[in-house]
């Protein structure tokens, strides 16, 4: 009688490992993304935050402009409209922009401003 594996038994436990493998990559895989995209929303926020207060610190004219920035690496560029509410409530609305040919939307907000 002889001792060991046959073949097929070794060709099903590779099998199975390169299955196991597979899945251990795809889960790192998936987990560094997620990691990643959390990396980049808190830089967006910190941004969105520094954004706000410079434009809030400065002098509030009512109209639409817009500069390019730096997100990330990458040149997006950064929408603004000041619309006076009341004559001591100013708001503005923020539009985040790819800088691609066809531009997309990467984030809106809105914020106030009520002058003393």
């Amino acid at each position: 009688m002889k001792r060991g594996f046959t073949l097929i038994e070794v060709m099903l436990a590779n099998t199975i490992l390169v299955i196991l493998v597979a899945g251990f990559a795809n889960v790192t895989e998936k987990t560094l993304e997620q990691m990643q995209l959390r990396q980049q929303k808190a830089e967006l926020a910190s941004q969105l935050d520094n954004w706000t207060l410079s434009k809030l610190n400065a002098t509030l004219i009512p109209g639409t402009y817009q500069e390019n920035v730096t997100l990330s690496g990458q040149n997006a560029e950064l929408h603004w409209q000041v619309a006076l509410i009341e004559p001591k409530l100013s708001t503005i609305f923020f539009e985040l922009k790819s800088h691609d040919a066809v531009p997309k939307v990467l984030a809106e907000w809105w914020t106030a401003q009520k002058k003393p």
